[in-house]
């Protein structure tokens, strides 16, 4: 603006009606200089990194892709994982020994009945010998194995019955074994 300092009041009134000598001399001066080469450099610096974010596009689509990928796996497996363990609490639950000793009385019973019906029937002639000697023989070995089996499970859970609370005992309050 020192240009303007140099000039007269008559020169001053003249350019104020000269709107294309005003921009001129603005253009020219330092601090629009100065704020034009501003404004290129960050236009510049701008472009720069956007060029450069357009490098990353590619490898970020891809990795987005790639994690939403593994995300649905991770969600399916989740979702089988926890109806495996739904599965192994309910098999868990079966082979409770109690659970065991109740359907292995329960099955004894019923073979125990079926020999006594079926040596009823063949008391009241309805069941020939031989279909009779077959048929009494395999249920009464096979409810003389559940008796047995439920026998030795009743003493198995005895024994656990009895280690487990005398362990109770040695065991700090508190502590339980479940």
């Amino acid at each position: 603006m020192d240009t303007l300092r140099n000039r007269t009041v008559e020169e001053l009134r003249e350019l104020q009606e000269n709107a294309e000598e005003i921009e001129r001399l603005a253009l020219e001066s330092q601090e629009v200089q100065e704020l034009q080469l501003e404004r290129e450099m960050a236009l510049a610096s701008n472009r720069s990194l956007a060029e450069q974010n357009l490098k990353f596009q590619a490898p970020l689509e891809t990795g987005r892709t790639d994690l939403s990928s593994k995300y649905e796996e991770l969600q399916q497996l989740a979702e089988r994982c926890k109806e495996q363990k739904a599965k192994l609490e309910k098999f868990a639950v079966a082979m409770h020994p109690q659970t065991l000793l109740d359907l292995l009385q329960v099955e004894s019973q019923k073979i125990e009945e079926e020999s006594e019906k079926m040596a009823e029937k063949f008391l009241e002639g309805e069941v020939p010998l031989e279909t009779f000697l077959e048929q009494f023989s395999v249920m009464r070995k096979l409810s003389h194995l559940r008796r047995v089996r439920v026998e030795k499970l009743q003493e198995i859970l005895r024994k656990l019955e009895t280690t487990s609370s005398s362990f109770q005992l040695i065991l700090p309050a508190g502590f339980r074994l479940s």
